[in-house]
This record gives C-alpha cells, sequence and structure tokens, in this order.
C-alpha cells in the first residue's frame, strides 16, 4: 500500500518527532507516521476536560500515513482517564441542555431509520438526554456512564424508566448478545484502543444488531479550514479519524459498515462564542458579551463541527 501523504497543521520530520513517536498507529499498526499537531505536553487535569475548560491544549497529535487515523502522542492509563472523567467541572455542560436534547432528537431519528424499538444500550450516556428521548420512543434502554454528577442527571432523568449504571463499559460487566443497538456518541475518539472497544461491543450485540458512532474526522471541511483551531482537537481526544480509518476500525472489530454519514450538534450561541474565544480571535469576547446582554445568547444553532457518523452491522 502506498502511503498517503496528509496536510499538517506544523510539519516535523520523524526523525525530530522524538522516542514517544515510535509507537505504532493503534488501527494498523504502522510506525510510519508524521506530526499532525506539534502542541504543548497535554496535562492530565480534570479542570483541563471537559467542556468548562478554561483553554485549550490538545498535545501532539500523529498522523499514520498509512490509514490516516490520528492519535495522541501522549496517551493516560486506563486509571488516569477514569479518573479525569469522574472529576472533571460539568457547570458548563450542565447548562446546554437545550442543545443536547435537540442533538439527541436528531441521534434518535437516525437509529430509527433502521430499527423501530428493541434494547438499546448508549455508552457515555452523559446526563441522559438520548436515553430519555429513546425511552420514550419504546425502546428499552441502558446507559452507562463513568462520571458520578452526569450519572446521577442520567438516573434522575430516566427516573426508573431505564437502567444508568455508574461505570465505564468496561466495569459494566454487561451479558453478551444482549442489545440490538449500541449507541456511542462522541465515545471511540476518548478510548485508548478502539478496535478492541468495538470488539467488546460486538459482543454485546444480538445477531443483527447495529453500532452507531459519531467521531471527529481529520479530513471534514471544518478541520480542513480550521487547523489547530478547529474544534475537536482537546486534550481528551485520544482518536482522530477519516472515513478510511474508521472503516478499518469497524471491520477490524467484525462489524460491517453500512453507511458514513454527517450530523450538526446544537449549541447555544452563547457557548460557541465562548469555544471561539479560547483561540484568541480578536473581537470574540466583545461579541459574547453583546449577546449575552441581549439574550442572543441563548439562540440554539445547529453547527457541523466537522464529525463523520458510521452505522456498523453485525
Amino acid at each position: 500500500m502506498c502511503a498517503i501523504q496528509y496536510p499538517v497543521l506544523l510539519r516535523e520530520s520523524i526523525e525530530e518527532a522524538g522516542p514517544r513517536d515510535s509507537g505504532q498507529c493503534p488501527i494498523c499498526k504502522s510506525a510510519n507516521h508524521t506530526v499532525y499537531l506539534n502542541g504543548a505536553g497535554t496535562s492530565f487535569d480534570p479542570q483541563a476536560f471537559g467542556s468548562s475548560r478554561t483553554e485549550i491544549a490538545a498535545g501532539t497529535i500523529l498522523r499514520c500515513r498509512e490509514c490516516g487515523f490520528g492519535y495522541a502522542r501522549h496517551r493516560p492509563t486506563d486509571d488516569q482517564l477514569g479518573r479525569l472523567y469522574r472529576e472533571m467541572d460539568i457547570a458548563v455542560y450542565q447548562a446546554e441542555a437545550e442543545g443536547r436534547r435537540r442533538t439527541a432528537e436528531r441521534h434518535l431519528k437516525i437509529v430509527s431509520s433502521y430499527l423501530s424499538g428493541g434494547r438499546l444500550l448508549d455508552v457515555g450516556c452523559a446526563s441522559g438526554a438520548f436515553l430519555d428521548r429513546a425511552e420514550s420512543a419504546g425502546w428499552d434502554v441502558v446507559g452507562v456512564e463513568p462520571s458520578p454528577p452526569l450519572y446521577e442527571m442520567a438516573r434522575d432523568l430516566l427516573a426508573g424508566r431505564g437502567e444508568v449504571l455508574p461505570v465505564t463499559l468496561q466495569e459494566a460487566n454487561l451479558e453478551p448478545q444482549k442489545f440490538d443497538v449500541i449507541t456511542l456518541w462522541d465515545v471511540l475518539e476518548h478510548v485508548a484502543d478502539p478496535i478492541a472497544f468495538l470488539v467488546q461491543c460486538r459482543s454485546l450485540l444480538n445477531s443483527g444488531g447495529f453500532v452507531f458512532a459519531n467521531v471527529p474526522d481529520l479530513d471534514s471541511v471544518p478541520a480542513r479550514l480550521l487547523g489547530r483551531r478547529w474544534p475537536l482537537l482537546l486534550p481528551e481526544h485520544l482518536n482522530y479519524f477519516n472515513r478510511p480509518s474508521l472503516a478499518r476500525c469497524v471491520q477490524g472489530a467484525g462489524l460491517e459498515v453500512v453507511r458514513f454519514g454527517r450530523r450538526p450538534t446544537s449549541f447555544s450561541l452563547s457557548y460557541i462564542l465562548y469555544r471561539v474565544a479560547q483561540h484568541d480571535i480578536p473581537g470574540v469576547n466583545t461579541l459574547g458579551r453583546i449577546s449575552d446582554a441581549t439574550g442572543l445568547g441563548r439562540l440554539i444553532l445547529p453547527v457541523p463541527i466537522g464529525e463523520t457518523l458510521v452505522v456498523c452491522h453485525y
């Protein structure tokens, strides 16, 4: 296979990248990579993770020349990841409830175009917006969420209409061949080994079941246009896909790609300006103050932020 030449945000040779860059691509196992983003070392501090972060420090991101997969140079251990997600601040996340509800409705329409009901597992269910919509549509729902405050929000929102577990998928000890649908809304970018994670998901599916996943796409128009200001370059994102590498990941887990697609994410104008201001763009803080003072900040807008959706079949 010919190596692929990709644009980089800051070019650096493989030799200059240093000993930590000598590892293999987590997807295709090639050691042939380039430096996509040469950033400062990532701080594995809960205050640097999640929607309430006060600054952006994505760290160094490598990109495989063979399959196009992008991956963080410095990767926390499973224990570190668990601590980060259990301790991160969710104050800003809580303020975006209406946007999450609209995005959840979009997700439900996607799932419902393949199945009209059954048993559904939402991995990383957060505050439960999607579980709530799915259960209201007749699905038998289960969610897993390791963040204690988000788990409590999801549990309270469902109020006994489904099951929510305060653990990661790996800790959940769920029965195999249990679910008709597993949803991974913005999950695969957070796991150390995406193929192994999908293998575990496959083991939980009934024959003929579906996995729906949404991930950051390095080949998307927003990623290419915004460069290092792309909002999905985050310290908590260990993995960055394009469609070929995502297909390779899915197929490596024994699943079949049904289709790729895109969907926008809904945010308030206030949150959009808050995130843009973190990239030191002149005038954005002033616009934020004006939008908040006039009430325009409460507007909910659908935003294409550069993600790819994949539908997988078992």
